[in-house]
């Protein structure tokens, strides 16, 4: 699925116009928001290389284990009975043998990508794409704090960013109202840990247990003998309705 994405230099532009408004805010402030901008803006370019990979990983949640496939330009996120697959022509999600396929019309991941992750993958997971998307907007937030540390995850070299203080309520709305966050990206730019806390106290953790540069192709089509219906629109509380007692 073709996504635009997020770059450094997106996040550099903001950077600048908040130096240009330094008279107002104050120079600490200001020296703030200009490092965070650039740490973040390191950590995009990271999770961006993620899209030209060929890969399978494997992350643990708070209660399941979840599959992450990807052989550009095709996708997956895969548990125990079901799967959610973009391709750029389709997307296709399948539960116990149940399948909906839909056109691919989306230039960008929203909020609709995110709730068909989250009803296959469970409410504590994202992908690489989604978790892009909350570390660009953090990027761009008034009075962010963020530190870097290393990590070794499933044999895999991270950088991670702890980010805190997202308070912002418009932005927060933005990075999917998180208060604060931990991501974890290898050098080649894999997602290898999430975790975070939204303002409402709800909790979400993920972190790669194993990785492989090998992928198996059948991750990206129905599971053999499913019944595939075609299907205008996919989302996840139609899917639900339409698998309901199945």
């Amino acid at each position: 699925m073709t996504k635009h994405r997020p770059t450094t230099a997106r996040v550099a532009t903001v950077a600048a116009a908040v130096v240009l408004g330094g008279f107002t805010l104050g120079c600490g402030f200001v020296q703030n928001a200009v490092d965070t901008a650039q740490t973040l803006g390191e950590f995009s370019d990271r999770l961006g290389k993620s899209a030209e990979l060929t890969y399978t990983a494997e992350y643990k949640t708070n209660d399941a284990s979840v599959t992450f496939v990807q052989q550009p330009p095709n996708s997956a996120v895969l548990s125990t009975d079901s799967r959610l697959i973009f391709t750029p022509k389709a997307m296709i999600m399948c539960d116990k043998g149940e399948c909906q396929q839909a056109p691919n019309t989306a230039a960008v991941a929203g909020p609709d990508d995110a709730n068909l992750v989250a009803a296959v993958g469970g409410a504590g997971f994202l992908t690489p794409e989604l978790a892009l998307g909350l570390v660009a907007a953090a990027a761009i937030v008034p009075g962010t704090d963020v530190s870097t540390s290393e990590r070794e995850i499933a044999g895999q070299n991270s950088l991670c960013a702890d980010v805190d203080g997202i308070e912002d309520p418009q932005a927060g709305a933005q990075s999917g109202d998180m208060k604060s966050f931990s991501v974890c990206v290898t050098d080649t730019g894999l997602l290898s840990s999430f975790s975070g806390e939204t303002h409402g106290g709800e909790k979400t953790a993920i972190e790669m247990v194993s990785y492989s540069d090998q992928v198996d192709p059948a991750a990206f089509a129905p599971p053999k003998g499913a019944k595939v219906v075609e299907v205008t629109d996919l989302t996840a509380q139609a899917f639900a309705d339409a698998t309901a007692g199945k």
